[in-house]
């Protein structure tokens, strides 16, 4: 693997450095994650460091190298391991899901048909929710409140699955290796996969669920990391194809008979 210097940047303010929700609190800021991040194949399954790969551009997900190699001389990692994570480079950042942000809420829409009178007890089921899970209303109070009224009951159960409470606003805090003064490509994955892998089999659950696309067989499909540090799981071949790679999507016949037309006028002229 070539070895390239450090893309250049953002302004490096040198440390100490700023937090990401301080760079994105500062409105005179901008901070993104950096082109050397941008190229990490990650895939949701395996075990860190060997289930992910480095593309050789953002956008080449058919050429891959690995991050990580065990060789005879030793541990090979990828350049870009111990380049910064973002630009500018960050002390701190809170890596989240937002597939677990939005799986109650896609929950209730996705069972909302199933309620209806009489409501079968054997397949839904009503009850209150603690103060901590009970939602806002959908409509201001009198009062100004957002509250629901204490006597409101909730779906909590539909289908064999529990409403799936207290899933949002789990975050993992990463910091830098020791001695490091910011956060690198490799602080950050090595923290964030396993944390992402404990959380799996729920954020199947949510896929299962999602809007406005579910996926009822998501525990069968092969899952990408995408975006952050709010991450969103994205099916592999939808992944694959907005990277510039995977199998092209089939052309319909209508607008393939209308592409023809158009080369074929093209060509008289």
């Amino acid at each position: 693997m070539a070895t390239s210097s450090e893309p250049a940047g953002l302004l490096d303010e040198g440390p100490p450095y700023r937090s990401w929700k301080e760079l994105c609190d500062d409105e005179t800021a901008r901070v993104d994650f950096s082109p050397a991040a941008k190229r990490l194949f990650w895939p949701l399954d395996g075990v860190f460091p060997t289930a992910l790969s480095v593309m050789k551009t953002p956008r080449s997900p058919d050429d891959l190298e690995p991050f990580f190699q065990q060789t005879l001389e030793g541990d090979i990692w990828h350049e870009i391991a111990q380049l910064p994570l973002t630009e500018p480079r960050v002390s701190s950042i809170e890596a989240s899901v937002y597939d677990m942000d939005q799986w109650e809420f896609d929950w209730v829409a996705w069972h909302g048909w199933h309620e209806g009178e009489p409501a079968d007890p054997e397949y839904v089921t009503y009850g209150d929710l603690s103060d901590d899970h009970r939602p806002y209303a959908t409509e201001q109070k009198e009062d100004g409140s957002w509250e629901e009224d204490s006597d409101t009951e909730f779906l909590i159960r539909c289908c064999g699955e529990d409403r799936p409470l207290g899933k949002t606003g789990q975050k993992l805090v990463v910091r830098p290796a020791e001695g490091g003064h910011f956060i690198t490509v490799h602080d950050y994955v090595s923290a964030v996969h396993p944390w992402l892998m404990g959380l799996r089999p729920e954020i199947l659950l949510a896929k299962a669920v999602a809007r406005p696309e579910p996926y009822p067989q998501s525990a069968e499909m092969a899952w990408m990391v995408d975006k952050g540090p709010k991450h969103e799981v994205t099916e592999k071949q939808s992944w694959l194809r907005a990277h510039g790679g995977g199998t092209p999507l089939p052309v319909p016949p209508g607008a393939a008979a209308s592409l023809a037309r158009i080369r074929a006028a093209l060509r008289k002229r």
